[in-house]
């Protein structure tokens, strides 16, 4: 992997937009405030950077654990610049949103815990090489829910 940085950025960073930027490149639709908001906490986002622009990232949502009735988080977005995949950045970012979630969750007042990450994807094996697990439940074609414990 070449020289870039992971850091945690939130809505007053300037990395922020240009993330959000990123999302919109691959997923027209994104907006952090249509996840972000004052009402729900979520992990901070992690931004990569290489010569101080932003290459990519991964974001969270709030969305109803699988065969359950509560909200948990998940990995709502990774993305990495085209030009700088094949690197391992997009596993770094799982591997760090991972290691976020034990003090996410100490740091949360609800009772409603739990020790699972989960993620919707259509690249099943870059999760499954990083140790997660397939959840059997109804997807769209070539799609997959996976989880990992923490």
């Amino acid at each position: 992997m070449q020289k870039v940085i992971f850091r945690n950025c939130d809505e007053s960073s300037p990395c922020w937009s240009e993330l959000e930027g990123l999302f919109q490149s691959e997923w027209s639709d994104f907006k952090f405030k249509d996840t972000y908001k004052d009402s729900v906490q979520l992990p901070s986002v992690i931004t990569v950077l290489r010569d101080n622009v932003v290459i990519g990232g991964l974001a969270y949502s709030h969305f109803q654990e699988p065969h359950q009735v509560r909200d948990v988080v998940w990995i709502n977005a990774v993305f990495v610049d085209p030009v700088w995949r094949g690197q391992g950045i997009a596993s770094e970012l799982i591997k760090r949103a991972v290691e976020q979630m034990p003090d996410y969750y100490r740091s949360q007042p609800s009772k409603d815990s739990t020790s699972k990450l989960y993620a919707y994807t259509n690249i099943a094996p870059l999760y499954l090489s990083l140790g997660w697990s397939i959840v059997e439940i109804e997807t769209e074609p070539n799609h997959h829910v996976v989880s990992v414990s923490f």
